[in-house]
């Protein structure tokens, strides 16, 4: 209830804006929130292993919800770091898709938190990542555009909660 409120109070308060162009980045103590037209990256996070170093050659999971104050639904259409060789969509366990496409729902939100649901993966990282440290990666979208944001590399095992709206859901690619 207490997060629902929250997210609730978050998403109220977060006015439209001009588009393709990014508002604002806010670090919080493990993640990063930014802003890109009615578009909200909210808890952006790489988690760290138990030993705080992800190393070369490694696949990390990218968590992030993103929230739609518009009256428009948008998609996130590529995900990319000069750190990893490609990122990609993942659901749980299940194969990787090729690309990105994820549907963001006007007035809505697509969750990607949970190593075991939908999230981002960066696929073959090019230098070692420890704990503490941002790695830039840049997000684009069909309508809002690109923004780059510095990803804070958190500790492992910080709890993630869902925010309100349904789980991100892989489109096919051209669709909208």
């Amino acid at each position: 209830m207490l997060a629902t409120t929250g997210v609730a109070l978050l998403l109220s308060a977060c006015g439209g804006s001009e588009p393709s162009k990014p508002v604002a980045h806010r670090a919080q103590t493990d993640s990063i929130n930014a802003s890109l037209g009615a578009l909200r990256l909210l808890a952006v996070r790489i988690e760290t292993p138990e030993d705080a170093v992800h190393v070369e050659g490694d696949n990390v999971g990218l968590f992030l919800s993103i929230a739609n104050t518009g009256s428009t639904a948008d998609t996130l259409t590529a995900a990319s770091t000069v750190d990893a060789q490609d990122i990609l969509f993942r659901d749980g366990t299940a194969s990787a898709s090729t690309g990105i496409s994820v549907d963001i729902p006007a007035h809505g939100v697509s969750s990607m938190q949970y190593p075991g649901g939908p999230h981002l993966e960066l696929v073959g990282l090019r230098r070692d990542i420890g704990g503490g440290r941002f790695m830039p990666v840049t997000f684009r979208f069909q309508k809002a555009g690109v923004t780059t944001i510095d990803v804070f590399v958190q500790g492992y095992a910080h709890p993630s909660l869902s925010p309100l709206g349904t789980p991100a859901q892989p489109t096919s690619p051209g669709s909208s």
